[in-house]
C-alpha cells in the first residue's frame, strides 16, 4: 500500500510540473514582454532603416520593366514615388491594431507563460535591453543585405533566364487552360 501512495504521488507530481511547464502565455505578460522589448519602437526603427530597400526595390523594378541599368529623371522620380508608396503602406500596415493583435497572438502561440516570463526578466536588466536593440538593427541589417544580395542575383542574365523558365513552366498549364475554355 506504501508503495502504491508512492507511486500516485510520483504521477500527480510530475503531472503538476507538467502542468506547471506547459501553461500558455497569458495576454497580460506578452503585453509586457512587448511594451519590454519596445515592439512599437523596433517596428518605427525598422521602417527607416528599410527606406533604402524600399528605393532600391523599386529602382531595380524600373531597371527591369525598363530594361535599362540606368535610370533617367523621370524613372527615378517615379521610383522614390514607388518607394514612399511601400513605405506608407508598411506604416500603416504595422500600426494598425490588428497587427499587433497579431503579433500577440503569435507570440502567444509560439511561447509558454514560463518562457515569456523569463524573457521578461531578462529585458528588465541594462544587457537585456542592450541585447534586444542591438537584436533588432541586426535584422534589419540582415534584411537589408538579403534583400541586396536578391537583386544582384537578379542582375545574372543567367539566374534571370532560369528564374522566367521556371515562371513561364509553372504559368503554363494557366494558359493552356485560358484558351481552352474561351
Amino acid at each position: 500500500m506504501k508503495k502504491l501512495s508512492h507511486i500516485l504521488t510520483t504521477l500527480t507530481l510530475c503531472t503538476l510540473s507538467f502542468s506547471t511547464f506547459a501553461k500558455p502565455a497569458t495576454e497580460a505578460s506578452v503585453e509586457k514582454a512587448l511594451l519590454l522589448g519596445d515592439i512599437k519602437g523596433t517596428l518605427a526603427q525598422s521602417q527607416q532603416e528599410m527606406r533604402p530597400v524600399y528605393e532600391q526595390q523599386a529602382e531595380e523594378m524600373l531597371k527591369n520593366m525598363f530594361k535599362t541599368t540606368a535610370l533617367n529623371t523621370e524613372q527615378q522620380k517615379a521610383a522614390q514615388q514607388i518607394a514612399d508608396i511601400t513605405a506608407s503602406f508598411s506604416n500603416k500596415l504595422i500600426s494598425d491594431p490588428k497587427f499587433m493583435q497579431m503579433l500577440k497572438d503569435v507570440y502567444m502561440q509560439t511561447f509558454t507563460e514560463e518562457e515569456v516570463l523569463a524573457n521578461i526578466q531578462f529585458l528588465e536588466t541594462p544587457i537585456g535591453q542592450s541585447i534586444n536593440k542591438k537584436s533588432s538593427k541586426m535584422m534589419s541589417e540582415i534584411m537589408r543585405n538579403s534583400i541586396e544580395m536578391s537583386a544582384q542575383m537578379m542582375q545574372d542574365p543567367a539566374t534571370q533566364n532560369e528564374i522566367n523558365q521556371q515562371v513561364a513552366k509553372t504559368l503554363e498549364p494557366l494558359f493552356k487552360q485560358l484558351k481552352k475554355n474561351k
